[in-house]
């Protein structure tokens, strides 16, 4: 099936409704706010943020093929990445202040849904323990574009 239209990647990632309630779940109890399905892009994704001086997310994506091309159907196997991170925009010098993140690739998505909960708790767990002084402390920076007035 080719990815052409919305609604391609629409049936491409219809099934990370099974995700939806548990991350909805999580990121309520722990301050998150889910972002809107295709904010990440098109290619299957779901994406949690807790916003404040420091940004911390977690981001669940479909995996590129090993030949660099996208997926074009689902299967049982089909690998996910889990990428936590946190940062920290200066608008008045325009400046991402960031950090080391956490990554998991080539998580089957069938596993995924069973242990969506533990990556859950472990990136939380990382991400909660990001101060100020150690997101700037690492000393990690990029420009920030300018936005609209």
């Amino acid at each position: 099936m080719p990815l052409d239209s919305i609604e391609d990647y629409d049936r491409l990632g219809a099934h990370l409704a099974e995700i939806d309630a548990p991350l909805a779940a999580f990121a309520a109890k722990h301050g998150y706010t889910v972002y809107p399905r295709l904010s990440g892009g098109r290619y299957p994704n779901r994406r949690i943020t807790q916003e404040g001086l420091i940004f911390r997310s977690i981001h669940i994506s479909m995996d590129d093929m090993p030949s660099g091309e996208r997926y074009d159907h689902f299967f049982p196997d089909i690998p996910y990445t889990v990428w936590g991170g946190a940062w920290i925009d200066d608008h008045e010098k325009h400046i991402r202040w960031s950090c080391a993140s956490v990554l998991i690739r080539s998580v089957p998505f069938i596993l995924l849904t069973r242990t969506l909960q533990v990556h859950l708790d472990h990136f939380h767990g990382y991400l909660s323990g990001i101060s100020e002084d150690y997101v700037r402390a690492c000393a990690r920076t990029s420009s920030l574009g300018t936005l609209p007035t």
